[in-house]
């Protein structure tokens, strides 16, 4: 079941999402309420597992990683009366498997993995992925560079250092 939220839940959620790196004394100052209540809060969100985790943003171009990141489009034949749950359950069980998404569109699932070299990711999408009952089609994609993540930029300008192209 849903939980409605109060207008400072709320807020408070969009906050932390935003920074989670803010105090219970800071957050509560911005809400202007007390520190018991924001402590409160959040303890019941964790609990309730509306907050599931506190994350960094990382800029993996910053660090030399030999890391391989794809975005595999998966087209699957729903189960009957299941759809595509059974599915994507599989799927995001894998280990290499970050991101796991229904989604609209020419393909069912998406789909984010991570592995140690294209060959690596190759190999789980032939060995693991396609072979899963109910997954028809992939299409795989590598990631070259991300320019945003999670409304926050990667550059400081936002602009990239390719040349002009005149057509």
């Amino acid at each position: 079941m849903l939980k409605p939220l109060s207008t400072n839940e709320l807020r408070l959620l969009n906050l932390v999402e935003e920074d989670c790196t803010r105090t219970e004394a800071e957050l509560a100052k911005i809400l202007n309420t007390d520190v018991k209540e924001v402590h409160s809060i959040l303890q019941n969100f964790e609990e309730e597992k509306v907050i599931l985790k506190y994350r960094a943003i990382v800029n993996w171009e910053k660090i030399e990683s030999t890391e391989v990141v794809a975005l595999i489009q998966v087209t699957v034949t729903p189960t009957q009366g299941v759809g595509y749950d059974e599915v994507a359950h599989k799927i995001s069980n894998l280990d290499e498997v970050i991101t796991c998404m229904l989604v609209s569109g020419s393909f069912d699932l998406l789909v984010e993995v991570e592995g140690p070299s294209l060959k690596d990711v190759a190999f789980f999408v032939a060995d693991k992925l396609a072979t899963i009952e109910g997954v028809e089609r992939t299409s795989t994609n590598f990631l070259l560079k991300r320019y945003k993540q999670g409304g926050d930029m990667f550059s400081a300008t936002g602009k990239t250092h390719r040349l002009p192209v005149i057509i």
